[in-house]
């Protein structure tokens, strides 16, 4: 290890600034993180999901508390996550804007629950909220998995501030 190694992992931490130019070089799939709510339907873009365990099959998202789909996935204790295909780069952006009605020229359809499912998304997981967190500005929420879809299309991934498309490594 370096000297400079050694001074940049001193626990004295990062600023924020320093933390979003570092977490640009994660790779992400595109999601849609997606709720109903007295009749209307609400969601957004995100990357900050990740898989927790298979025993139950739970996931978990990252929800920024100002979004206006927070209060929501809060409420009705249910979410969808999405999992974007390739192909569906406008979807990942309609949902990334503040429109008011996002599910309106999107296709989908609702769960037995009520939460709303992308049509020809890569994959969907249907979720209740088994455990909630706060950590900082965001809100943690752990779902159990009671549904899933898949399509078979391969997801919409984001990197470096750009979106791209999985391709097989050769050999």
């Amino acid at each position: 290890m370096t000297e400079q190694s050694r001074i940049d992992m001193a626990p004295q931490g990062v600023g924020s600034d320093d933390f979003r130019k570092v977490m640009r070089s994660l790779a992400g799939t595109v999601t849609v993180i997606s709720t109903e709510n007295e009749g209307a339907l609400y969601g957004f873009t995100a990357t900050a999901v990740c898989s927790v365990c298979a025993e139950p099959p739970t996931l978990l998202i990252a929800v920024n508390r100002s979004t206006r789909t927070y209060p929501h996935i809060a409420n009705k204790s249910a979410f969808t996550v999405n999992v974007i295909a390739a192909d569906q780069r406008e979807v990942a952006e309609r949902f990334g804007t503040k429109a008011d009605d996002v599910f309106a020229s999107v296709p989908h359809h609702l769960t037995e629950t009520g939460v709303p499912v992308i049509t020809d998304a890569a994959a969907a997981m249907v979720c209740t909220v088994s455990q909630v967190m706060d950590v900082g500005t965001h809100t943690i929420f752990f779902g159990r998995i009671e549904q899933t879809e898949i399509s078979g299309k391969p997801p919409l991934v984001y990197y470096d501030g750009r979106y791209g498309a999985v391709a097989p490594m050769a050999g």
